[in-house]
């Protein structure tokens, strides 16, 4: 019988506990292989919508528009992928500016504060993703992560205040007025994309 906990650090699976070897149980493994990539896939399509949509509003009309895309585009992307797929497709963060919509949950936060420790010691963000299969008073799940960094194009909106023009900060405080999403620096983990999934 195969006990397995799949956990991928930066790319790595690690497999633990493994004893013995079954057709059932290497079907078990190929399905969860198979989870890992689409969920993969997914955060990668997620995360390159939402570069490109907030790269556009940019580039036509300044960061004030880019405010727009992450209040109303930015939902939409996860939401769509959401009903694609069936899954919980979420981006959060330890700092969200929309709390309804960002906050992560135990589980996210966990992993974040390793994707922080792990960047802080010289590991490179956009390589980082987490995969753990959970049990949950609701059932079991499978849970992905994928880091989600900080750019230059995103300190207009989320960096230190002398970088925030006037009418970004006039904006958030009027949006968002308790917006935590504020004094990143280049290179920090901002959130990551999640995914959750009934197994």
């Amino acid at each position: 019988m195969l006990f397995l906990t799949i956990r991928f650090l930066a790319g790595v699976l690690t497999t633990v506990s493994m004893a013995g070897f079954s057709p059932a149980a290497h079907s078990q493994e190929s399905t969860e292989s198979r989870s890992v990539q689409d969920s993969r896939k997914v955060a990668l399509q997620v995360s390159q919508d939402l570069r490109t949509q907030l790269i556009r509003e940019m580039q036509l009309s300044g960061p004030l528009r880019s405010l727009v895309a992450c209040k109303y585009t930015c939902p939409e992307i996860l939401s769509m992928q959401s009903r694609k797929t069936g899954w919980r497709v979420a981006a959060v963060s330890l700092k969200p500016r929309n709390s309804a919509l960002g906050m992560a949950d135990a589980w996210e936060q966990k992993v974040i504060a390793d994707f922080d420790r792990r960047v802080a010691k010289g590991e490179k963000g956009e390589t980082l993703e987490f995969v753990e299969i959970v049990s949950e008073p609701q059932g079991r799940y499978f849970r992905y992560a994928k880091a989600m960094m900080v750019e230059r194009l995103c300190l207009q909106c989320h960096g230190s205040s002398d970088q925030r023009p006037d009418s970004v900060k006039a904006q958030l405080a009027t949006d968002y007025p308790f917006d935590q999403a504020v004094d990143f620096r280049i290179g920090q983990v901002y959130g990551i994309v999640s995914i959750k999934r009934g197994v």
